[in-house]
C-alpha cells in the first residue's frame, strides 16, 4: 500500500472525519517504503493497517460522491490537487469498481495530454501496474486504454464562468471574472452613480450581485437597459460580499448589456410591458408564456432536475449494462390496444386553408363484363330452382374457394412473415394512397418495439417522447410525454420490480446529491412542498412494500368499512383503482411507495403473461405518495398461443402485430419490463403539483401553442 497515499488519509482525517489517529498517526507514516513504527506488534500492526485501509475506501467514497456532479476536485479545471491525488491513486493500485465517478476522474487525468506521458498512458484499472501503459497501438498512430476518452474539449472555450461554479468556489475570491446572463433585478443607487444588477445564468436558481460604478466602462449603456430581464456581460473582481444573503459580489470593471428589454411604449427600452417583471407570477401565467418562463424560479429548477433525471436514467442502465435503443414516433400499432392513437396522413395537403381536399375511400371493385354475365346467369339459374337459395354449384365453389385461402392461410404462418392484410371495407379512407401505404400513427409506447432488440440483445431501454389522444384534463395526464421503458431478458416479474425499484431510488438519491440547491428552493417554494426533502429521503431508507392486487382490495374494503369514504366508495375486485385509492394505500396505510402486483386480466393490457389461475396476469404497479401510479410492469407473454387467444380477447387483430407474435415462435424466452413516465417522476422529485409544469412546451386537449 502506497505511504503517499495513507499520509493523504491521515492528512484529511480532522476535514473528512476519518479515524487516522493511532499508533499509524500522520506522524509516524515514513516516506521510505516498508518502514512502520518498529515497536507495533504484528497484531496491532494488522489491526491497524485494516483501520487505514478501511479509512482510505471511505476518504475515496467520499471522493467519489463529490465527482458525481463535478468533472475536477476543486473547479472546472485541473488543479495541483487533482494531480496529487491522482499520482498516489497510481502508486496505491487500482481504483474499486465500486467508486466509477472516482475512475472517471482519474482516466480524465491520466489521459491529459499534458500528463499522459508522466503516466504512462496508464488507466484507473492498471494504476499501480508496472508491466507498461497496456495501451494498443493502432495503425493511425492513436493509443488506446479501453476505457471512455475524457470530456477536454481542445476547442470549445466558454469565455465565462458559470455562476454556478463561481458561487461553489472559493479560492476565486480576488480573481478577475467574467460572467454573463439575464438579470432578474436592476437598481440604481447613490444618486445613480451605483447599478446593482442580479444576475442569473440558468446554472443554478442563485444569482449574483454585479456592482457596477459610474466610473466603469459600459455604466451608461447597461444603466438604460430596460431592466428586469436584459441580458449582461460583466468583468470584475470577484469580492467577499458585506450584503446579507451573498457570499460574494463582483466589483464590474467593465460591462456590456448584450439585449435590452423593449417592453415600453411603442417598443421602446423599458419594463413596463415585460411578461415576467419582478414581481411573483402564478404558474398559469408562466404557462402563457411558455417562451419566457425558463426565466422562472420556479420553471429553471424544474427543468434543471429534468436535466439530472434524464442523466441519472441513462447513467443508472448503462452501468447497469442495458443498451439504449431507438424505437419509432412512427407506428402502425396499438401497444395498449385502447385505441387513443394520434393518427398522421399527408392526404389532407400541405395548405391549411385549402378548401376542397379531397380524402379517396374505398369504392366498390369494377367488374370484369364476361364475370359480369356469369354472375348474372348464376342468380338466374337460382331463381329457376326456386327458393333464391345458392346452386350446389355456387356453393361448391365459395367453399372452394375458402379453402383455398385457408390454406394459402396456413402455409403463411407456417412459413413466418407477413400475413396478408384483410380488405378495407367499401366507403373506409384509402390509406393505401396515404405516404406509408396503411394508415400510421404516432406511437403511445416503444414497448413492442424495444422488446425486439431485448429478443437479441437481452437487457435494453428506451427513453422518448409518446402520445395519447386522451381527452384528460387533469393534474396527471398530457397528450404528449416522455416514456422510460426498459426489457430484460430471461427474466419474471418478481426481477422487474427490483429493477424498478432499484431505479428509483437510484433516481431520488441523485437527486438529493446532485441537485441540493433546487430541491432547497423547492422545499421554500409556495409552489413547491413543504418536507419535500424528508419524504424523498424515506424512499431510499426501506424497501417498497410489495402485496397483491387483491390484497390491496381487501384493505379498501376494510378502510370504507371503518367508515372512510372515497368518491368511488363501492370497492369491488376487478375494478381498475383510482388515483385516490392508490394514493391512500401508500400515503395512509403504508406511508412509502407500494408494489401492486397479479392484476385482473381484463383491465390490463394484451401482452402481460396469464397468470396459473386464468384470472390474473403477471402485472406490477408502484404507487407513490403524492403520485399514485409512477410505474407500470409486467412479464410479457411469451407462449405464442395464449398470446393470440389474449390479442383476440383484446379486440386485437393478430395480423396487425403479426411481428410480434413471430418472436414467440423464433427463440423465444421469458422476458419483463416496466414503463415509467417521465413527467410523473419530475413532479414526484419536485413536490410540485401539475404535470403541465415540468415540461418545456405542454401539449393537452385545445392546447399546442408553442
Amino acid at each position: 500500500m502506497s505511504h503517499t497515499l495513507l499520509l493523504d488519509a491521515a492528512s484529511a482525517s480532522e476535514s473528512g472525519a476519518l479515524k487516522c489517529k493511532t499508533a499509524f498517526s500522520y506522524a509516524e507514516i515514513t516516506l521510505e517504503e516498508g518502514k512502520i513504527d518498529a515497536n507495533t506488534s504484528a497484531t496491532t500492526k494488522g489491526l491497524e493497517l485494516k483501520a487505514i485501509q478501511a479509512d482510505i475506501a471511505k476518504s475515496l467514497s467520499i471522493v467519489d460522491a463529490h465527482l458525481v456532479q463535478h468533472t475536477y476536485l476543486a473547479c472546472n479545471f485541473i488543479t495541483v490537487a487533482d494531480i496529487s491525488l491522482a499520482c498516489s491513486i497510481r502508486a496505491a493500485g487500482p481504483v474499486s469498481s465500486s467508486t466509477p465517478n472516482l475512475s472517471r476522474w482519474f482516466n480524465t487525468i491520466a489521459n491529459h495530454p499534458k500528463i499522459a506521458p508522466l503516466f504512462g498512458g496508464g488507466s484507473a484499472a492498471g494504476a499501480g501496474a508496472n508491466s507498461g501503459n497496456g495501451a494498443a497501438l493502432v495503425d493511425l498512430g492513436l493509443q488506446l486504454s479501453g476505457v471512455p476518452p475524457p470530456v477536454a474539449p481542445t476547442l470549445y472555450k466558454r469565455g465565462r464562468i458559470r455562476i454556478k461554479e463561481l458561487l461553489s468556489t472559493p479560492s476565486l475570491i480576488g480573481s478577475t471574472v467574467t460572467v454573463s446572463g439575464w438579470s432578474r433585478t436592476t437598481r440604481n443607487a447613490d444618486a445613480g452613480k451605483l447599478l446593482f444588477v442580479e444576475l442569473n445564468d440558468g446554472s443554478t436558481t442563485l444569482s449574483v450581485q454585479c456592482v457596477m460604478k459610474n466610473t466603469s466602462t459600459g455604466f451608461d449603456n447597461c444603466k438604460a437597459s430596460g431592466g428586469t430581464g436584459a441580458s449582461f456581460t460583466f468583468t470584475g473582481e470577484l469580492v467577499e460580499s458585506e450584503g446579507k444573503g451573498q457570499s460574494c459580489e463582483i466589483q464590474v470593471i467593465k460591462g456590456e448589456c448584450v439585449g435590452a428589454v423593449y417592453g415600453g411604449e411603442n417598443m421602446t427600452i423599458g419594463g413596463a410591458n415585460y411578461p415576467l417583471s419582478k414581481k411573483s407570477h402564478g404558474l398559469e401565467h408562466l404557462r402563457q408564456h411558455a417562451h419566457l418562463r425558463p426565466r422562472a424560479k420556479v420553471h429553471a429548477a424544474a427543468m434543471r432536475i429534468r436535466h439530472a433525471m434524464a442523466f441519472a436514467t441513462h447513467k443508472f442502465f448503462n452501468d447497469n449494462g442495458f443498451l439504449y435503443i431507438h424505437t419509432p414516433i412512427v407506428t402502425c400499432a396499438d401497444c395498449e390496444g385502447a385505441g387513443e392513437q394520434f393518427g398522421i396522413t399527408t392526404m389532407l395537403g400541405t395548405d391549411p386553408h385549402k378548401t376542397d381536399v379531397k380524402v379517396p375511400y374505398v369504392e366498390e371493385p369494377k367488374k370484369k363484363e364476361g364475370a359480369a354475365e356469369e354472375e348474372g346467369g348464376e342468380k338466374k339459374k337460382e331463381g329457376e330452382e326456386g327458393g333464391g337459395g345458392q346452386s350446389n354449384k355456387a356453393k361448391k365453389k365459395a367453399a372452394k374457394k375458402a379453402a383455398a385461402l385457408a390454406k394459402k392461410a396456413a402455409m403463411a404462418a407456417a412459413k413466418g412473415g407477413k400475413p396478408e392484410e384483410d380488405p378495407l371495407p367499401v366507403g373506409a379512407v384509402d390509406y393505401g394512397k396515404d405516404f406509408f401505404g396503411k394508415r400510421a400513427n404516432l406511437t403511445v409506447s416503444g414497448q413492442l418495439n424495444v422488446e425486439t432488440h431485448c429478443c437479441a440483445l437481452s437487457d435494453v431501454y428506451t427513453f422518448g417522447p409518446t402520445f395519447r389522444a386522451e381527452n384528460s384534463h387533469t393534474t396527471r395526464h398530457l397528450a404528449e410525454f416522455w416514456m422510460i421503458e426498459p426489457e430484460i431478458a430471461f427474466a419474471d416479474l418478481h426481477t422487474d420490480m427490483d429493477l424498478a425499484e432499484d431505479y428509483i431510488k437510484y433516481c431520488v438519491r441523485y437527486a438529493l446529491e446532485c441537485c441540493k440547491d433546487d430541491l432547497e428552493f423547492f422545499e421554500e417554494s409556495q409552489f413547491g412542498e413543504k418536507g419535500l426533502i424528508k419524504r424523498l429521503s424515506n424512499v431510499i431508507e426501506a424497501p417498497f412494500k410489495r402485496l397483491t392486487y387483491t390484497e390491496g382490495i381487501e384493505l379498501l374494503k376494510k378502510t370504507v368499512a371503518d367508515g372512510h369514504q372515497f368518491e368511488e366508495s363501492n370497492i369491488q375486485w376487478g375494478m381498475d383503482l383510482g388515483s385516490e385509492h392508490e394514493r391512500y394505500l401508500c400515503e395512509t396505510i403504508f406511508k412509502k411507495p407500494v408494489i401492486l402486483t397479479d392484476y385482473p386480466k381484463e383491465i390490463k393490457a394484451f401482452y402481460m403473461k396469464l397468470n396459473p389461475d386464468e384470472k390474473t396476469v403477471a402485472a406490477a404497479d408502484i404507487l407513490v405518495p403524492k403520485i399514485g401510479e409512477l410505474v407500470g410492469g409486467s412479464q410479457r407473454e411469451h407462449r405464442h398461443d395464449i398470446l393470440v387467444d389474449r390479442c383476440k380477447e383484446s379486440g386485437l387483430e393478430p395480423k396487425a402485430i403479426w411481428w410480434y407474435l413471430e418472436l414467440r415462435k423464433f427463440g423465444t424466452m421469458p422476458h419483463a419490463g416496466f414503463g415509467l413516465g417521465f413527467e410523473r417522476l419530475i413532479l414526484f422529485i419536485t413536490g410540485l403539483e401539475n404535470i403541465k409544469d415540468v415540461i418545456p412546451f405542454p401539449r393537452t386537449p385545445g392546447v399546442a401553442e408553442f
